[in-house]
């Protein structure tokens, strides 16, 4: 069996500048740190980063912002944290941020959509609103839906409670979120998990997502 854990600079090694990264965790509940802080020091730039939302100042993505990584964010809501607004607004064109909102369903459908090999959802939601702008509709029985295109992403960042050796990780609670979700629908897979465990020690019954879709495991995430 292939030996899948490294740490956390190791992990985000392979991260080059442009790369499109997805991002679990809602409102940095859920999002693995030990990656964000991994990828600061590794500073890459140039980033689309695929997330809920912009984090919190100085917590999850909001990490990535402050350091100039970020050049386009897609999430669904970004209120929280203010630099979004102070980096959309910015004269200074290579600080400019480009900023893509995203109804929060149609976000996540989106994802499982590009997880499961689905050429995209139909949805009602933003017909009739400026969401719809340049969207295909279609009208199916007499109602009318959008159809949105699958998100997919180059990297995923997921956090586990507790994964196994090959990968399979548990997620403890509300840290679900978007992780089991984003762990199919990127081309390389990062978990940042709380605790490693030998294979066979997890209950199969449990497992949230499979290993087969983990190409790196970290430890030591809080």
């Amino acid at each position: 069996m292939k030996n899948k854990i490294k740490t956390a600079d190791e992990a985000v090694s392979v991260i080059q500048d442009g790369a499109t990264i997805m991002v679990g965790g809602f409102m940095v509940c859920g999002t693995p740190e030990i990656l964000i802080d991994a990828l600061v020091r590794k500073n890459v730039k140039n980033l689309t980063i695929i997330c809920n939302d912009a984090g919190l100042p100085g917590k999850g993505v909001g990490k990535l912002l402050s350091n100039g990584q970020i050049k386009t964010l897609i999430a669904s809501h970004v209120g929280l944290n203010p630099e979004v607004a102070q980096r959309m607004n910015t004269e200074v064109e290579e600080d400019k941020l480009e900023c893509i909102l995203i109804p929060q369903g149609t976000l996540a459908e989106r994802i499982r959509a590009a997880s499961t090999g689905l050429g995209g959802i139909l949805t009602p939601t933003g017909v009739g609103t400026i969401v719809a702008e340049g969207k295909q509709l279609l009208e199916i029985e007499g109602n009318e839906y959008l159809l949105e295109l699958p998100l997919h992403a180059d990297f995923a960042f997921i956090r586990g409670t507790v994964t196994d050796k090959f990968g399979n990780t548990i997620y403890n609670g509300t840290t679900q979120n978007f992780n089991p979700l984003m762990a199919g629908a990127a081309e390389h897979v990062i978990v940042g998990t709380c605790k490693v465990v030998e294979v066979g020690e997890l209950d199969p019954n449990t497992i949230h997502t499979s290993g087969i879709f983990v190409d790196t495991i970290v430890g030591g995430e809080q």
